[in-house]
């Protein structure tokens, strides 16, 4: 993972959009006492659930994003506040077995290899515990851009296609069990009056590093407009701004008991 285009990125207005994702994983782990949110970001899951009464360990390969979530961190009675943590989503800091579950939203799927940060994950949450991960769907705005940007420049896709359906995830999660995968949809608002592609870029760190790279080719006026015409189909007005329209899957599986589960003792 490229831990200078995640510093650098202006990640604020991206984590606004993503926040109905976070609140949906919330919901799916129940009522814990630990979790552990694996590429945090700027907090998007860490904060809510820390505010709920879960004791929440975020880490992240960013330093500049969980300092953002720090600063937005708001003490409430009876809440403890985060504990943020620069680090590895391929080798996590913590034991086995230690968490009542573990979180990513849109995080482990950027990582070199995703499925050793599925492991990981497994691994530090204790027997009976969950493990949820929110990954891209083939539906969408986003799954458009991604199959035609990887069409039309050299196969390099500007979103990761990791786990984009369920029998995807059940094949990598293959030491848990009750996996459960299911469809959302996210409803992004973008600034009236704004180039769709243009102001999706500048949210989205992904994005903006596959602009920079095409932009350097000479070749982005071109590849702007054909993905402006992917867009359109997915995009709708509303009484204040357009809001384009993106289908995410929230995978959700439980740890079984540690007989079954030699994955997870780090070798």
């Amino acid at each position: 993972m490229n831990r200078g285009k995640w510093n650098g990125a202006t990640y604020s207005p991206l984590a606004e959009q993503l926040s109905p994702a976070s609140m949906e994983a919330l919901r799916a782990i129940g009522h814990v006492s630990t979790v552990y949110d694996v590429c945090a970001g700027t907090g998007n899951f860490a904060l809510p659930a820390a505010r709920s009464g879960i004791a929440v360990h975020a880490l992240d390969l960013s330093a500049s994003q969980l300092e953002v979530a720090r600063e937005r961190w708001i003490p409430h009675p009876g809440t403890t506040e985060p504990t943020f943590t620069v680090g590895d989503a391929q080798s996590l800091p913590w034991p086995d077995s230690s968490a009542d579950a573990c979180v990513s939203i849109f995080g482990i799927i950027f990582c070199p290899d995703p499925a050793i940060a599925l492991s990981e994950m497994m691994r530090v949450t204790r027997p009976g515990g969950s493990v949820c991960v929110a990954t891209w769907s083939e539906n969408g705005w986003a799954a458009a851009l991604r199959r035609e940007a990887a069409s039309a420049w050299n196969g390099i896709t500007p979103l990761p296609t990791t786990w984009s359906n369920s029998n995807e995830f059940e094949k990598a999660a293959a030491g848990l069990v009750s996996v459960r995968s299911t469809s959302h949809v996210l409803e992004w608002h973008l600034p009236a009056g704004s180039d769709p592609v243009e102001e999706l870029c500048d949210q989205a760190p992904a994005l903006k590093d596959f602009r920079e790279t095409v932009r350097r080719a000479g070749n982005w006026a071109s590849m702007s407009a054909h993905l402006r015409s992917t867009l359109a189909p997915y995009l709708r007005s509303s009484a204040a701004s357009p809001v384009a329209t993106s289908e995410y899957i929230l995978h959700v599986g439980t740890v079984p008991n540690a007989d079954t589960a030699p994955f997870r003792t780090r070798g």
